[in-house]
């Protein structure tokens, strides 16, 4: 399981205070691995084309490469006219020649092919081939003596895009926030009742 760890010495002594306090620490620890895995699956909504929000930025899918013939660059998902055989922009002296500069076949650059097979198609989303990795992102929740835990169960190549476009993290000061009204709301459910 991927671990996302949060070193900040207020939340872990609020943790500790929860779960002692509260008989019903447990309840407090399930609502916020909910709201945890509201606001991750909106990181994916928001960034699907690229962008940024919560204070992290996503790179769109870069291009194919580009044509040393003609200096086009062939996006991601293709759609651009390959060049006939034969034609190149030196000759085999290396000089430049004109002729035949730019002829295309009448075939399009197939786009790039995501990891379940699939070819990339324009508009498509990012971190979003199979659905997986947004499904399960923040699927488990564990609670140790001084920290919690998230992360995806059976997503091997979790790790990996999070160092890429990172999608399950805690944002201190908001997320403690929240935590603290949630064992708010709780404690004084247990008090009045």
């Amino acid at each position: 399981m991927m671990q996302i760890e949060v070193q900040d010495e207020a939340l872990q002594k609020l943790l500790k205070q929860v779960d002692k306090a509260l008989s019903t620490g447990r309840a407090v620890f399930k609502e916020f691995a909910l709201y945890m895995r509201q606001v991750t699956d909106t990181t994916f909504i928001q960034n699907r084309h690229g962008g940024s929000y919560r204070g992290v930025s996503w790179d769109y899918f870069a291009p194919q490469y580009t044509r040393k013939t003609d200096g086009v660059t062939v996006p991601a998902w293709g759609g651009v006219p390959k060049i006939k055989a034969g034609y190149s922009k030196y000759t085999k002296a290396g000089k430049e020649r004109k002729k035949g500069l730019g002829k295309t076949g009448g075939k399009n650059v197939l786009g790039r092919r995501r990891p379940s097979g699939a070819r990339i198609q324009k508009g498509d989303s990012v971190m979003q081939d199979s659905g997986a990795l947004r499904a399960r992102a923040a699927l488990t929740l564990a609670l140790g003596e001084n920290k919690i835990e998230l992360g995806p169960q059976g997503v091997s190549y979790a790790g990996e895009q999070q160092a890429l476009r990172p999608f399950l993290f805690f944002e201190v000061p908001k997320d403690s926030t929240r935590l603290l009204r949630i064992a708010l709301k709780h404690l004084q459910g247990e008090v009045s009742s």
